[in-house]
């Protein structure tokens, strides 16, 4: 049986836990010799982005460039985790027909005011103080299916159960990630 390359993408608002949780998958799949790489939305938003806005269209474009590198990764023999927002139904139903079977989708959930108080980044702080306009205010679009199908709250559960699901829900993709 040919072993399919998949796109693990975690989603949720900045403070959720997404590239906590992602970290850990890769780590994971490393210490298992799967190979894997690990695409970090705010990297790829300094860099490769870093020519885009904030606005809708913009966030749209950011999502399907991730999605084609991903895809493009794939092809390479690589498995690939990707930590975005992808606030809007629009961003994961684009990502999702780029990718088609090869995704598989986590939404990782906090309470915005969860997400507020923990505040890894400062983001929070700073469009609180008015220097950034964007995420308080930004709709969050909840997932629907099969976006919903992976579903992780890191403000209900500790960070090992969540990565414990995480870990059932890949072994159901990967024939040889054994643990």
């Amino acid at each position: 049986m040919k072993t399919v390359n998949k796109v693990f993408w975690f989603f949720g608002r900045s403070g959720a836990g997404k590239t906590t949780l992602a970290l850990r998958l890769c780590a994971g799949m490393t210490d298992r010799h799967i190979p894997v790489i690990y695409l970090d939305g705010d990297e790829l938003r300094a860099t490769l982005c870093s020519d885009l806005g904030f606005k809708s269209e913009a966030r749209l474009e950011n999502h399907r460039r991730i999605a084609e590198i991903a895809r493009l990764l794939t092809e390479q023999g690589l498995n690939v985790v990707v930590s975005t927002m992808a606030p809007e139904y629009s961003h994961r139903d684009l990502v999702s027909q780029i990718l088609g079977r090869k995704l598989v989708w986590f939404y990782i959930h906090a309470p915005l005011s969860v997400c507020i108080e923990r505040d890894p980044k400062g983001i929070y702080r700073r469009a609180q103080a008015g220097q950034i306009n964007l995420l308080i205010d930004y709709p969050f679009e909840p997932p629907r299916p099969p976006e919903s199908g992976n579903y992780i709250d890191t403000a209900a559960q500790h960070v090992d159960d969540c990565y414990q699901a995480i870990l059932e829900a890949a072994r159901k993709h990967l024939n040889d990630f054994a643990i």
